[in-house]
């Protein structure tokens, strides 16, 4: 039967735990990324025979087969994300190191976090439908002895539906991130049921979260200045080699959000289903 208790998320651990991994296996993601690179080189190469030398191009005047290479490598680039993903809460969370086509994997893991991500897309897209019509027609339909408080009134509502939105992103986040471990117990269900009530937690999670992406963004600000003070131009090559780290190490951070939530609501982060 499955375990419907609720769960309390430790904001700061979870933080850790994707801080970690995002160390740990960095160069990990440097490899898949190069497997999904060489693969769409070939598309790389067309597009960049095919696509005319001027910036900004204008996509309106590409012929056919400039189009074509274009969509398929943008859809190359969609099944990379997808297959990347999976392998990265993976390995996040069960140690896994892929071995031959899989880390190329487009099977049925990958399919189910497609259709989680595109949930996920849906229940965003509500929330901002309703926080464009608290905007455009919330401040309109109030009594007129209320409208000193309409822009106050609308702004408030538009933060609730942030942060519901907010709050909605991790819950699911944290299914998709059990859809890539294989944990078919994980549910829908069993997500609203772990995660329910755990908002001062989710904002705890965010405040740890944004302090230790901002620590990043104040070293990558303290290396470009520093590059500016100093002209000799082995400085400026180090200081943008620093930058490009710390915003790959960001982009991995930010990527191991999901796994970190699906190991806080969990008693254990083992591959509970198959495949």
């Amino acid at each position: 039967m499955t375990d419907l208790s609720r769960r309390r998320l430790p904001p700061m651990d979870a933080v850790e735990f994707a801080v970690a991994g995002t160390f740990r296996n960095s160069f990990f993601a440097i490899g898949l990324a190069l497997a999904w690179l060489i693969l769409l080189s070939p598309l790389l190469a067309l597009c960049w025979y095919l696509l005319p030398r001027q910036y900004p191009p204008d996509l309106a005047a590409l012929g056919p087969s400039a189009k074509a290479a274009l969509a398929a490598l943008a859809v190359g680039a969609l099944l990379a994300g997808l297959s990347v993903a999976v392998n990265w809460q993976r390995k996040l969370l069960l140690g896994e190191r892929p071995r031959g086509w899989r880390w190329l994997r487009l099977d049925g893991l990958v399919w189910r976090h497609a259709a989680g991500l595109v949930l996920m897309l849906i229940v965003l897209g509500l929330y901002a439908a309703a926080a464009f019509g608290v905007m455009r027609y919330g401040a309109p339909a109030l009594p007129p002895q209320m409208a000193p408080f309409a822009r106050p009134l609308t702004i408030a509502a538009q933060v609730l539906l942030g942060l519901s939105a907010l709050f909605s992103f991790y819950r699911l986040a944290s299914w998709m991130a059990g859809i890539a471990a294989g944990d078919r117990d994980y549910t829908l269900r069993a997500v609203w049921a772990k995660t329910r009530g755990n908002r001062l937690r989710f904002l705890g999670f965010t405040f740890w979260l944004l302090f230790t992406l901002a620590i990043a963004a104040g070293l990558g600000a303290g290396a470009f200045y520093g590059q500016q003070l100093l002209p000799e131009p082995w400085m400026k090559a180090a200081a943008f080699g620093v930058i490009g780290v710390l915003a790959w190490l960001a982009l991995l951070l930010l990527a191991s959000v999901a796994a970190a939530l699906y190991r806080g609501f969990t008693a254990e982060g083992g591959d509970a289903g198959t495949q």
